[in-house]
């Protein structure tokens, strides 16, 4: 099994029947249907053909459909244009996840990157993805509130996850199923840790602030932190990028301010990585001199030293869960799961990077 890459072939059945619905030439249809030449199409009509082929369940590669099903066995997975995408411990971990969990039933993957054009209708975009699969699971940049609201009534098969959505929008109401892990409970135990340990100095080393895991992973920190009276100082919080850079930038600013911290929550393990690497050149030692929780639990995680405390994502969990929704979508389209919001626990796993507060004498 493999990925797959978009067929230049279109049903030509399929075509004839929009066309004559829509009461145009099959022409029209297959420009409207293929993203390179859907310019040729006006606005109003390229809308109509793609809605109506997205109500049919179109598919223009009949050839792999499944015989006993009657559809076809490949779902799309959307991921950002990056040439450094399989090196990421998310999309990394997902992906794998998502090739492992299709392949056990039948199913093949076609990954799709997805990088937004000025000026392009979002829906369109998605629909275009779509036609050459029978679901999506939607592992891509960020969206906004109106590009979430463009997908009401999405009628293909389509999983979101909680890290693509925007931090202000309330999942429950967007109709659309989305798994993710619980952020907030993983930031709760990795602050309560630090406590336990004799840490009242906490520093936070947060994601951006447009990145709805950055805020749910400091709402959990911030809940243990101030419930115990020990808040962090406003100067002990730095957003920073989640990136290894972003992790030692962050920490050279905490290490300036008055009374460091003496233990960090760091929001990805990339961060925490770039904390311990800025920490030990300023010549403190981890966990000696301060101890550091990270929030992955990637393979890196166990390969650093010391090996990171962290809080691991279900990745794998999440992926079986996205595949599961969209082939049960595809299969039985009767079923609705379009208030399904699916979130996992994330557990804190501890290693060598935190040990109790060392008290000078």
């Amino acid at each position: 099994m493999g990925t797959r890459l978009r067929s230049p072939n279109l049903s030509k059945l399929g075509i004839v029947q929009i066309a004559e619905s829509i009461g145009v030439s099959p022409s029209t249809v297959s420009r409207a249907l293929r993203p390179e030449t859907a310019h040729l199409v006006s606005a109003k009509r390229r809308k109509e053909i793609l809605d109506l082929a997205e109500r049919q369940r179109f598919s223009p590669n009949p050839g792999a459909r499944m015989l006993r099903k009657g559809v076809n066995s490949i779902l799309s997975v959307v991921v950002p244009f990056d040439e450094n995408i399989m090196f990421s411990e998310f999309y990394g971990r997902f992906l794998a996840g998502t090739l492992h969990a299709a392949a056990a039933r039948g199913w093949d993957v076609h990954i799709c990157t997805f990088k937004r054009k000025p000026g392009a209708d979002f829906r369109e975009t998605m629909q275009h993805l779509s036609l050459d699969s029978s679901g999506i699971v939607y592992l891509g940049e960020p969206l906004s509130k109106e590009d979430a609201a463009k997908l009401n009534g999405f009628r293909r098969p389509l999983v979101l996850t909680k890290s693509s959505l925007p931090p202000d929008l309330e999942v429950r109401q967007l109709g659309i199923p989305v798994v993710g892990a619980d952020n907030v409970g993983g930031a709760r135990a990795a602050a309560s840790l630090l406590l336990q340990l004799g840490h009242r100095r906490v520093g936070l080393l947060l994601g951006p602030s447009s990145s709805r895991d950055a805020l749910e992973r400091k709402t959990g920190y911030m809940a243990v932190l101030e419930q115990a009276g020990a808040s962090p100082r406003p100067e002990w919080i730095v957003e920073c990028p989640f990136s290894m850079e972003g992790g030692r930038t962050g920490m050279a600013a905490l290490l300036q301010t008055a009374d460091r911290p003496t233990a960090f929550c760091c929001a990805s393990d990339e961060i925490a990585f770039g904390a311990i690497d800025a920490a030990r050149a300023a010549g403190l030692e981890c966990p000696r001199d301060i101890s550091v929780v990270g929030f992955d639990d990637g393979m890196w995680a166990t390969a650093c030293r010391p090996a990171l405390t962290t809080v691991r994502q279900p990745l794998s969990d999440l992926a079986e869960r996205a595949v599961s929704l969209v082939i049960e979508g595809a299969t039985s389209p009767g079923n609705s799961l379009v208030s399904l919001q699916c979130e996992m626990p994330a557990a804190l796993v501890l290693r060598e990077s935190t040990q109790p507060l060392r008290v000078e004498t």
